[in-house]
């Protein structure tokens, strides 16, 4: 599809997408007129509207929606580097696969919230902690899909850079990586979200502190569903800005593959 019709897709695409939200906007909205629900409990769509206002001319959220965004991008970024180094050293050692894939295998069937009392334990419950589990919570994606990139190059190709006498750094950077980077980017694009859930979620479960996960929580003890709902969006806008972020990028950085169109 060429750039000039896929807009308009996009578009349309979109304006399908908003279409159910809109409708259970208008249900919620007009059961909360007609009082057949509490419109203080159920913060109805005008309200949430009001609640946008509000907390737009907050400074405390905008404080605390940076904080989160801070932790996200330090968490997430050592996350990243961390499992990107392993998954491709597995991926290219049958050795190293072979005494370290039960316990992956393990770590992949274990809740991943199940982690927290051990890491407030080891690091604390603070900020280092929080980061901690951000970091955690990131690298196992890249990890793994970082291992199949690895393990998918054809073992021909690493044999040519044999054959011509290319240097270990050479090999990395001309074989090894452009052949894994469909899987590097795809655990990348994984890393950037569950980085971001885990982010909210290290502001639930850690100790209090700055973020949006503590603003949801002050305003859910002030009984300001309004609030809480309007945290809910934007946790979820920035989200949705995530992966398409991400995609875009994993689309330019693979641009020289071969595409089917449909």
């Amino acid at each position: 599809m060429s750039s000039a019709r896929a807009i308009p897709a996009r578009l349309a695409s979109l304006g399908w997408g908003l279409l159910l939200p809109v409708i259970v906007a208008a249900i919620w909205q007009g059961a909360a007129s007609s009082a057949l629900i509490d419109p203080t409990q159920w913060a109805s769509p005008v309200l949430v509207a009001q609640g946008f206002v509000t907390q737009a001319q907050d400074p405390q959220f905008w404080a605390d929606f940076g904080s989160s965004l801070l932790r996200f991008a330090s968490g997430t970024a050592i996350g990243v580097l961390l499992g990107l180094p392993v998954g491709l050293a597995l991926g290219l050692s049958a050795t190293l696969r072979g005494y370290l894939s039960p316990t992956l295998d393990a770590t992949k069937a274990v809740p991943f919230f199940t982690w927290v009392p051990l890491i407030a334990v080891w690091v604390g419950s603070g900020e280092a902690g929080k980061i901690t589990f951000i970091a955690l919570a990131s690298s196992l994606p890249v990890l793994f899909n970082s291992m199949e990139g690895a393990f998918s190059v054809p073992p021909a190709h690493r044999e040519l850079g044999r054959f011509l006498r290319l240097g270990w750094f050479t090999t990395l950077r001309r074989i090894i990586l452009p052949g894994a980077a469909p899987g590097i980017l795809r655990g990348t694009h994984m890393a950037l979200l569950y980085g971001w859930l885990a982010t909210i979620g290290a502001e639930y479960l850690f100790e209090a502190g700055t973020g949006i996960g503590t603003n949801i929580m002050g305003a859910r003890e002030m009984f300001q569903l309004d609030i809480v709902v309007v945290d809910m969006i934007a946790i979820g806008l920035v989200g949705i800005a995530l992966d398409a972020v991400a995609g875009v990028g994993e689309q330019y950085v693979l641009r020289w593959q071969p595409r089917v169109d449909s």
